[in-house]
């Protein structure tokens, strides 16, 4: 793939990334988006650093009043397409690195290929997430119960097409996960597995199921957002048929 069309290509999901996990507040600093939501996930407080440097010379002044105003820690998310002295700049500025990330991508259709079959298990959709799923997302993935204002946003204000999955074993939750459709691409997010029904293929159940919905409303392929170190859901994903396009990493300014 040539390098305009890779970079096109990833400026687009960068983009619908942004629309698939909104943020509470806001503001741009010319091509960069300053983003908030009461602390909680990096993606949502952070700024998407996608295009050339801000032309003003106190860029960074601006951005640290910006969330020192929030009580949210400056942060940075940086991509294969960021500017590429950035990271090396916040560097010596204190920012340390957190997060090495891999967007993977597949087809729909290859995804498919990798159904498992379980007549115990019970799926149950929603396209908005009641107050139940987001308790049981913050407890299965072990987040504090304030966390849940920001949660209850960030999902509520994802406007694409949008589905919460719940599998269930005789009433009992063994596993969430989300998926969002826009320009014929579904982002998976918010995959959970309860502890207790690990390694029964539930995680695979849920990629699957989320494919085929997303499959059947216009999307032809997926996306999903994974930390490079956690090997069992990167190698999940591999068998599934996705693919590393990009990386991206995080830049936090935390106080000593």
């Amino acid at each position: 793939m040539k390098a305009e069309t890779k970079n096109d290509s990833l400026h687009f999901i960068e983009n619908l990334a942004t629309n698939a996990w909104p943020c509470h507040t806001q503001e741009l600093i010319e091509n960069w988006r300053m983003r908030a939501t009461f602390g909680v996930s990096k993606r949502a407080n952070s700024v998407h650093t996608i295009g050339e440097m801000p032309q003003d010379p106190r860029w960074l002044q601006r951005i640290e009043a910006f969330y020192k105003d929030k009580s949210i820690p400056p942060c940075f998310y940086i991509s294969d397409i960021s500017p590429i002295d950035l990271d090396s700049i916040l560097e010596s500025k204190g920012y340390r690195k957190l997060d090495e990330c891999f967007i993977m991508t597949a087809s729909c259709l290859d995804i498919m290929k990798h159904e498992i079959e379980n007549s115990t298990w019970t799926i149950d959709c929603l396209s908005e997430p009641d107050s139940k799923w987001i308790d049981e997302f913050i407890d299965l993935e072990g987040f504090p119960r304030d966390r849940y204002k920001a949660y209850n946003h960030i999902f509520s204000s994802i406007k694409p097409t949008k589905n919460f999955l719940r599998i269930s074993i005789q009433d009992e939750t063994v596993g969430l996960g989300t998926v969002v459709v826009e320009d014929g691409w579904g982002c998976i997010s918010n995959i959970v597995v309860n502890p207790k029904h690990r390694r029964k293929g539930i995680a695979n159940q849920i990629i699957n199921y989320l494919s085929k919905w997303a499959y059947e409303n216009s999307a032809h392929h997926m996306y999903l957002q994974v930390i490079q170190t956690n090997h069992p859901a990167v190698n999940l994903y591999k068998k599934m048929g996705f693919t590393p396009i990009s990386k991206h990493h995080y830049r936090i300014l935390k106080a000593h």
